[in-house]
């Protein structure tokens, strides 16, 4: 069984007028309809952080960098320990503090911890951002401050960080939370759909730009592609009334992938199931 489209949904809170703007614009330029959906598509949107997570902040050690995969400016958080080293990269629209009861508990148990804010995202510098970009920063971050012993990802963050294993990146293990595309098509057609415009039509056209401007068609960093082949030891948490994330998505990474462990919950969503402190225990026991 296919998953479902995912949903964007949320990721993109679009005002009435912007949808329609380009409507209109439909009727005038496929071309300029086509770079506007590409702009907004690209374009991350910072939302306001909970007094729950402040106690990261001022646990962490921050510093922004500037990576070579891109040209903006990266918040990087540090917690040093003398256990093993994990990585934390979170999901689209999100930020690093977002993982703070994960974080706190292994922490706590002695874990490195390395976490940082996406382009566009958290405290990072405001821009537009993708997917290959995220991947080669993923890629970038592990090796100037790795090696890793785990990775820890929530939903969008998931999907680019296994693109950069299959592009070499090296953990010995992956913990995808609320993994959130399996297949990039249906991401695109869905987007599309926001604006009620003609969903195939603008989604080939949107691979087509994307393919111009990276070198490589968007459906080769679709998990459906090469998860059969990834061979690190995964950990895959989902809940089953996720209404962002399909739980068909989990199930299907679960099957193609050769060393994986599927933990599914109940009632925290998408986005909760990062503070439930099972799941943050079930996180560290894998680890």
């Amino acid at each position: 069984m296919k998953p479902k489209k995912v949903s964007v949904a949320a990721h993109y809170k679009l005002p009435w007028f912007m949808t329609s703007f380009a409507r209109i614009l439909d009727f005038s330029s496929k071309r300029l309809t086509t770079r506007f959906l590409w702009r907004i598509f690209r374009g991350p949107i910072k939302f306001k952080t909970p007094p729950r997570e402040a106690g990261f902040y001022k646990k962490a050690e921050q510093e922004k960098i500037r990576a070579k995969s891109t040209s903006r400016g990266i918040m990087l958080y540090r917690i040093p320990n003398d256990g093993q080293k994990v990585l934390f990269v979170h999901g689209w629209n999100g930020r690093s503090s977002q993982f703070f009861r994960i974080i706190e508990l292994l922490s706590d148990s002695g874990y490195d911890i390395t976490a940082f804010d996406l382009p566009g995202h958290g405290r990072s510098t405001r821009s537009t951002t993708n997917l290959p970009e995220i991947t080669d920063l993923i890629s970038e971050v592990a090796e100037s401050t790795g090696p890793y012993h785990g990775i820890v990802c929530h939903s969008f963050g998931g999907v680019a960080a296994l693109n950069s294993v299959r592009l070499g990146a090296a953990f010995e293990k992956l913990v995808l939370i609320s993994p959130g595309v399996y297949e990039i098509k249906p991401m695109f057609e869905t987007f599309v759909g926001l604006f009620g415009l003609d969903e195939e039509y603008y989604a080939d056209r949107l691979f087509d730009l994307a393919e111009s401007l990276f070198g490589a068609s968007p459906g080769e960093f679709g998990l459906d592609r090469f998860a059969e082949h990834i061979e690190t030891e995964t950990l895959i948490v989902h809940c089953e009334d996720d209404r962002e994330a399909s739980k068909e998505i989990a199930n299907s990474l679960h099957r193609d992938m050769k060393n994986s462990v599927l933990y599914m919950t109940e009632g925290l969503g998408h986005r909760r199931i990062l503070r439930d402190e099972e799941v943050a225990e079930k996180v560290m026991n894998f680890l």
